[in-house]
């Protein structure tokens, strides 16, 4: 066989697609990103266009293999494209359901600081972990009662007792060896532990009971005890925001109290008093605790089994910073690194697309970052990539300061310029002349992006004093930041920092100007493709714009899959659907996907940034 030299062997377009959550067979996303943009069998326009698989060329994978297309349409050098997938569901092992819990409750601590119009999901889920920490409260003081066989008073008098008997002894232990500083903490607890001891006795002594009826300890304590515990629970796991549900909670129960009231009072030929006794729903004289409980634990574990284990325990396994997820989380990067390092050693490539859907995106975003901060001082030198180089690096652009129509375009089309000029000088060069690496990225589309909620997935509240007055959301904001400046999040435009362009430094060590890792997309364009929400079902809850939060050069495009607009009900898997009614192949939503990826290359696509949307401020 003829030993052909991949530096000037005509060159490919590589299409690398990344699926989303939930347990993805392999290749079902890419081939419906080429039934999208592609091979659509029902768009005249497709009628001429071909399809080939086979094995990469490796050989090492065949489940995975590569999707090949005829010459492509108005291609100016007569190009084939290669579609790819990276494929990292299997990675992902199943996740507990615990895990998937906690998560939830790590969120909810959070606060409703989620994108604009959202919060309603937070207060839902938040009002129903609260639902269920009273439940699992209902259930758990039941059990020990069922097996202890003593009164519900006794369940709350022998840990108080115990706790305040240490309080004692260590008071004591403290004033002996002079622990002043503990000493007054001490004695405030001791304090407070025999005030709640007189109200007892005072409550015993008031209503004494006798006669078949209960006193009134007993009666509070059956009424009330669940709901402490499920108030200290939901403190101890959801912090302060969770106080903030629990309230509302509470509303909700007392609105049920008054229904049971109400209900009894009509079927049932009983004293009002005696009704209002048991209508507390979360007491453990209620008849309606116990299958209240249980209904609730049970819509949970069906929401888990349905929807939260296989869906959100991906986002859980991947955003949670656990041991084990950590794991995770690594095996992923390293094969999404470790394909794209392959797509730009293999030679037979000089343009590269990334195609990202849901939590895929935050998978390619980190892949991206991860892989251009290891080659970007191996990149060509600055002074072989053209004066679009110097044009980009000396721009005024920032993230935060909104950009133009004319500033979108002429990044855009500057940092294709770069993409062809580092080609030029690396891939498209016999290989015994390549002195550099390469960065052959083009494009990052991004559809129903989970990046949309960066801040409250990917962010900490920051805990400097700047910000320790500042609201939720400002906190978050404010780690974001710290990030973004310390380079750890790229942003589009890159972030100036102090003496540095948006591309390069001047190296002090090696004495030359270099490219630095925050400059990733100061060379790839970024397309934001989403549905935009209404009333949370409608539209895509899990999309929507990201550039107010990494960078106003990013190009948002909102779309529908209704060529009249209009948002369709729960349309997050959408994105490549060539069959949703009535519009099909015609449909707005393929138009701005064909757009953004462009397989023929032609500069004219680049207007689709004047549909795009310049959202005013952040979100949420």
């Amino acid at each position: 066989m003829p030993n052909i030299d991949p530096g000037v062997e005509h060159k490919r377009t590589a299409i690398l697609v990344v699926h989303g959550i939930g347990s993805q067979r392999a290749l079902e996303t890419v081939r419906g990103v080429i039934r999208g943009v592609w091979h659509n069998e029902g768009n005249p326009d497709d009628k001429a266009n071909k399809l080939w698989t086979h094995p990469e060329k490796s050989g090492v994978d065949i489940d995975l293999t590569v999707m090949t297309t005829s010459e492509v349409p108005g291609s100016a050098d007569k190009r084939v494209a290669d579609f790819h997938e990276l494929y990292w569901a299997h990675l992902m092992s199943e996740t507990k359901a615990v895990a998937v819990l906690l998560w939830l409750y790590e969120l909810c601590r959070k606060g409703p600081v989620m994108r604009t119009g959202l919060n309603a999901l937070w207060w839902t889920a938040s009002i129903f972990l609260c639902l269920m920490n009273l439940s699992f409260a209902v259930l758990a003081i039941r059990g020990v009662l069922l097996f202890s066989e003593t009164s519900a008073q006794n369940i709350l008098i022998a840990p108080l007792l115990l706790i305040l008997c240490s309080l004692v002894f260590g008071l004591c232990v403290a004033l002996k060896w002079q622990a002043l500083r503990l000493v007054p903490w001490l004695a405030a607890f001791c304090v407070a532990g025999f005030a709640a001891g007189l109200g007892y006795l005072w409550l015993e002594g008031t209503f004494p009971g006798g006669n078949g009826f209960l006193d009134g300890a007993e009666i509070l304590t059956l009424i009330g005890l669940p709901t402490l515990y499920a108030l200290l629970t939901t403190y101890l796991v959801m912090g302060q925001q969770g106080l903030r549900a629990f309230w509302r909670t509470l509303a909700v129960s007392l609105l049920m109290s008054l229904a049971f009231i109400w209900a009894d009072q009509y079927w049932y030929d009983r004293s009002l008093a005696e009704t209002v006794l048991k209508a507390w729903p979360w007491g453990l004289n209620s008849p309606w605790s116990a299958p209240i409980a249980f209904g609730v634990i049970g819509i949970y574990l069906a929401a888990n089994g349905a929807f939260l284990q296989p869906y959100l325990g991906d986002a859980a396994r991947y955003f949670r910073g656990s041991p084990a997820n950590v794991a995770v989380r690594r095996a992923i990067r390293k094969e999404a690194v470790d394909t794209l390092a392959r797509l730009h050693e293999s030679g037979r490539y000089d343009r590269i697309v990334v195609v990202a859907h849901s939590l895929g995106t935050v998978v390619a975003y980190d892949m991206l970052r991860a892989y251009f901060s290891r080659i970007c001082d191996e990149l060509p030198p600055v002074t072989l990539l053209g004066q679009e180089f110097l044009d980009v690096d000396g721009a005024p652009w920032q993230p935060e300061k909104v950009a133009t129509h004319e500033e979108k375009v002429e990044l855009r089309r500057k940092a294709r310029q770069l993409i062809a000029n580092i080609a030029d000088v690396t891939v498209r060069r016999p290989v015994e002349q390549r002195e550099f690496k390469s960065w052959l990225v083009t494009d990052f589309v991004t559809l129903g992006s989970a990046l949309s909620h960066a801040y409250f997935l990917m962010c900490e509240e920051a805990k400097d004093p700047d910000t320790a007055e500042k609201d939720g959301h400002e906190r978050l904001r404010a780690d974001f930041r710290r990030r973004v400046e310390e380079r750890e999040f790229p942003t589009c435009p890159p972030k100036r920092l102090q003496q540095d362009g948006l591309l390069a430094f001047d190296n002090p060590r090696k004495k030359i100007r270099q490219i630095h890792h925050g400059a990733l997309f100061g060379l790839t364009r970024w397309t934001n493709i989403y549905f935009p929400i209404e009333q949370i079902f409608w539209g895509d809850v899990i999309g929507g714009p990201l550039a107010p939060i990494f960078g106003r050069h990013i190009v948002d495009l909102p779309v529908s899959t209704r060529l009249a607009g209009g948002a369709d009900f729960f349309t997050h898997t959408a994105y490549w659907n060539v069959d949703r009614k009535p519009d099909t192949w015609k449909a707005p939503h393929l138009a701005a996907l064909r757009d953004a990826i462009n397989l023929s290359d032609e500069t004219t696509t680049i207007g689709f940034i004047s549909r795009g949307e310049d959202a005013p401020g952040e979100p949420g």
